[in-house]
């Protein structure tokens, strides 16, 4: 995408999340030379860096000021002392992009200079194929160059929804961690395939596949959940106690993620 090109950027931490932002980057076409990796361990950073033959620096070099857009893929805790690090180096006009769960939208904006537009988005793991779903948020008053330039980023990561930024912390449930609630039912699929004689592979993919095709059922029709339920009369589990279950970690993982942003804020 000619707009992600155009663009220099900077990937503060590179462990999964940062891998996955620089392995979307390359893949939409934005050159090495573009990119710029910072990342505290050094033998993961050369690592990366060789990889993907992207330079590698530290935050406080000054060539990092050099980016048109920061993404900020540290753990929570990390975030505002990055941004500290780099406050001297941030000029108006910069984008900031953080993928940290707990870090609200507006501490994010009191640690960047006036002019920084800062956006916060919930990242997804099957972003790495380019089937995510990352909710996102940042104020209305944001131009529409940098709008552009977010819906591009976030359009090669898959889909993506905006949000209020007090939703930010439900959407660690509802979508950065729901892969978590959502493979144990793939991996007892599999197990039942592999137990009925089929391969490791095939049993993987039907399993799989089967979810894909139900998924793409909810997404495809306006069927309510009882009409989809009624097109494979066969109830195969409790469905109630399951969706319940499904509701619950949802709902633990938005008071955990609650707790780490008190604790964050109180620091």
């Amino acid at each position: 995408m000619k707009i992600l090109s155009k663009n220099r950027w900077v990937i503060i931490g590179v462990g999964n999340i940062g891998s996955i932002l620089l392995e979307r980057l390359r893949s939409a076409g934005v050159p090495a030379e573009r990119i710029l990796v910072c990342e505290e361990d050094a033998g993961r950073c050369e690592h990366v860096s060789l990889r993907f033959g992207v330079r590698a620096a530290l935050v406080g070099d000054e060539s990092v000021s050099e980016a048109d857009v920061f993404l900020l893929a540290t753990p929570p805790g990390a975030v505002l002392q990055v941004l500290g690090a780099l406050r001297g180096r941030l000029r108006s006009g910069q984008a900031v992009i953080s993928f940290a769960a707990a870090v609200s939208l507006a501490r994010l904006e009191a640690a960047v200079p006036p002019g920084v537009v800062v956006v916060r988005v919930m990242p997804n793991a099957p972003s790495l194929v380019g089937e995510g779903m990352n909710p996102f948020v940042y104020r209305i008053s944001v131009e529409p160059r940098v709008r552009e330039l977010v819906e591009g980023l976030l359009a090669e990561l898959g889909h993506s929804v905006g949000v209020r930024d007090e939703q930010m912390n439900w959407c660690v449930g509802l979508t950065g961690a729901a892969m978590r609630s959502l493979l144990p039912a793939l991996e007892g699929m599999t197990r039942a395939g592999i137990e009925a004689g089929l391969s490791p592979t095939d049993a993987r993919t039907v399993a799989a596949q089967a979810m894909s095709g139900t998924a793409s059922l909810v997404l495809r029709t306006d069927l309510t959940f009882e009409q989809l339920k009624a097109l494979t009369p066969m109830e195969t589990v409790d469905e109630a106690a399951l969706a319940q279950v499904l509701q619950d970690a949802a709902q633990k993982a938005m008071e955990k993620t609650h707790r780490l942003q008190d604790r964050l804020e109180s620091a």
